[in-house]
């Protein structure tokens, strides 16, 4: 038995003449090359905008994030301002002073007999 073989094809190869030369895209040819490389292009401008958008998107999410944070610091940091005023207040009560001085450090108002008025020239001495 013999091997089976193609048949051989008649190719022509005739020269055209100039006026009927005509342009042959073959498939695999530089026209193809240049399309898949298009599309491969836009493809991955498509995708360098699409993670961009998402890391955008990440950072404002990040921000508002902190953003919130510090406004809890500082709703706590008035309450807690807010408190303290309230306490110098309080501390600086009169009634709060002179019971303090008079129960803790002992003062007293002074009486009749212990004020004594300054005679002209007696005044502080010089140094």
């Amino acid at each position: 038995m013999k091997p089976a073989t193609k048949p051989a094809t008649k190719v022509d190869v005739r020269p055209a003449a100039p006026s009927e030369a005509k342009a042959v895209v073959e498939p695999g040819g530089s026209k193809q090359r240049l399309n898949i490389g298009l599309i491969a292009l836009v493809i991955l401008g498509v995708t360098l905008v699409a993670v961009a958008h998402v890391a955008v998107h990440a950072k404002r999410i990040e921000v508002a994030i902190a953003l919130g944070k510090q406004e809890q610091a500082f709703r706590e940091l008035v309450a807690e301002r807010r408190q303290l005023e309230i306490e110098i207040g309080m501390l600086k009560d009169p009634a709060r002073i002179i019971a303090i001085a008079r129960d803790q450090l002992g003062m007293r108002p002074p009486e009749a007999m212990d004020i004594h008025a300054a005679k002209p020239g007696q005044g502080a001495r010089k140094r």
